[in-house]
């Protein structure tokens, strides 16, 4: 019999209260613990709206709790517009076919609208005229592509298939449904690591809207390539959900958080919960963890939790951003420059609050903007992918005499707190450090030059490290050389993906026991083993002990890194 201790483990372990990601919250949970509040449900309004529009924010922001809860209120609305909901967080997987096969383009684009129309189908009951187009075709083609699996016997989807088709069951769906238009929600659409997959996207996004059918996607902030003929702001509103921690509502939008997300009573201090709201940076999903490592800590003492949190979320945060060299390996030294900007930036205001603190401690007032000039273009990307891993929030420009235009920057609150930019005190006092977060910051930012935070010698580390020619070995020339320059063969850039599906099962984030009974028991050795495979459970049940619901539990935890490593 289980002891009141192990229930109670048990319930905490089982509760939904500390899940990060709304993609594994049930419908129930993300409409009655959803964040209240006017910020929130001016998204939610826009997201209803006639039109297209992009929700905008890094990952963590809620796009994906955005476009679940727009969707669950539509289907139990009937005055609401029809809704369709698509995630498309499984694309890295096609991204192997732009080396391999000649129709990639036209593989990704019958994909997308596969996936669209088979929630069309299947959510509304409806019956195709065309047998290519059934509902379990579909399925059966989005499975084969994903697994890399596709063939000529999936040639007649991708013939048949179209924007005009898909919009004419989309039209059908909302007359019988008896609904006067639709809206497309179409989840994790920033298909960043394939430029060439996301300027098609954007374009079938373009094409989807008429009248009745308003397409609405979620994309990061800084990286996003829209194609040349889509134009932000004429073909889709942009909706920012990335809120800055200066805003006026920002507090308040944090802390409804924690009144309808959280079941059980927080026994934290009030001053330590809202210093972990701006440590959060905006970022939801950051607060929640942060509250759940301070719950969890066994220490008693207040202030070495507190540091013990933030510099964990420093490491974490740093980690997941260097991790992005890893996985693009051309773009390794632009990542990696990229943090010593960062950390260079958070420096120079370290030096800067604490002159003037110096100056007079009784006026001081916070400065967490630095306003840089004389940014490279070639430094362009470095500081879109910070800004995409929610690591430096881009403000408005600011003028500073004729002709000089300072862009303004501020890095991660996590960063200035474990650094103590904002404090010369070696004590803690939350209660001190809340009053000076609190207060409006100076009116004038710190104003480096970027020659001042990164030195011109370094600036050749924005070069690509492109992959040699993998017949002669010589070194390409530029960017966008498609055959070497010395033997003349096709030149393949680095593929994510085949190094995700390469990784060896026993490194993943699997229990001992898992790792062990996969070895012995199974013939899978690596990701790709499993991904491809057509009957996985059958196979991983092969191993001592595991049965259905534990051979389900281990393909949802690889399933669950795949989507992490290719994110």
């Amino acid at each position: 019999m289980k002891s009141t201790q192990e229930e109670l483990d048990f319930k905490e372990l089982e509760s939904h209260e500390f899940e990060e990601r709304a993609d594994y919250l049930p419908d129930s949970y993300i409409k009655d613990k959803t964040a209240k509040g006017q910020y929130f449900d001016e998204i939610q309004k826009k997201l209803f709206q006639v039109g297209a529009k992009l929700l905008i924010g890094p990952r963590g922001t809620g796009k994906t709790h955005q476009m679940r809860l727009a969707y669950i209120s539509c289907k139990e609305d009937k005055s609401k517009p029809l809704p369709i909901y698509v995630s498309f967080n499984h694309y890295l997987r096609l991204e192997t076919y732009l080396n391999e096969t000649s129709n990639a383009i036209g593989v990704f684009h019958a994909w997308v609208l596969s996936k669209i129309l088979l929630d069309c189908l299947r959510t509304y009951s409806m019956i195709p005229e065309q047998s290519e187009l059934e509902p379990k075709n579909l399925q059966d083609f989005i499975e084969a592509v994903e697994k890399q699996q596709y063939n000529s016997t999936h040639d007649s989807i991708v013939k048949t298939i179209s924007v005009e088709k898909t919009q004419g069951y989309i039209e059908d769906a909302i007359q019988i449904a008896g609904r006067k238009r639709a809206v497309l929600l179409l989840d994790d659409a920033a298909l960043t690591l394939t430029p060439e997959y996301m300027v098609e996207f954007f374009e079938i996004f373009r094409s989807l809207k008429t009248a009745h059918i308003s397409p609405k996607a979620s994309v990061y902030p800084g990286t996003t390539q829209y194609g040349p003929r889509f134009h932000l702001g004429h073909d889709a509103e942009p909706i920012h959900v990335w809120l800055n921690v200066e805003n006026p509502k920002y507090i308040e939008f944090m802390s409804s958080l924690t009144e309808n997300r959280f079941e059980s009573d927080i026994t934290i201090p009030q001053e330590i919960l809202t210093l972990f709201k701006y440590a959060a940076f905006g970022i939801p999903r950051a607060y929640i963890m942060m509250v759940r490592e301070y719950q969890q800590l066994k220490t008693t003492s207040t202030q070495s939790k507190f540091n013990k949190v933030i510099s964990d979320r420093k490491k974490y945060m740093l980690a997941e951003y260097l991790s992005i060299g890893d996985k693009l390996k051309q773009y390794k030294g632009v990542i990696e420059l990229g943090g010593e900007f960062l950390n260079n930036t958070v420096a120079n205001l370290k030096k800067f609050n604490h002159e003037r603190i110096d100056r007079d401690e009784n006026t001081f007032e916070k400065v967490i903007a630095v306003g840089v000039t004389g940014i490279p273009p070639k430094a362009e990307r470095m500081i879109r992918f910070l800004i995409e891993a929610g690591l430096l929030y881009e403000t408005d420009d600011i003028s500073h005499g004729p002709g000089r235009k300072l862009r303004r920057f501020i890095p991660h609150i996590v960063l200035l707190l474990e650094s103590r930019v904002l404090t010369k005190n070696r004590g803690f006092k939350s209660s001190e450090l809340l009053e000076i977060l609190k207060k409006k910051s100076a009116k004038h930012p710190s104003r480096p030059s970027f020659d001042s935070i990164i030195a011109k010698d370094k600036l050749s580390m924005l070069n690509l490290n492109l992959p040699p020619c993998h017949n002669c070995q010589a070194e390409r020339m530029t960017e966008k050389q498609k055959f070497c320059h010395e033997c003349g063969k096709p030149l393949v850039d680095h593929s994510t993906f085949k190094e995700c599906m390469a990784k060896p099962l026993n490194e993943l984030p699997l229990t001992k026991f898992q790792i062990k009974a996969i070895d012995k028991f199974t013939s899978f050795k690596t990701v790709e083993d499993v991904i491809r495979s057509q009957d996985p459970a059958n196979e991983l049940q092969k191993a001592h002990r595991v049965k259905a619901a534990r051979a389900e539990d281990i393909y949802r935890r690889i399933n669950q890194w795949v989507n992490e490593f290719l994110v």
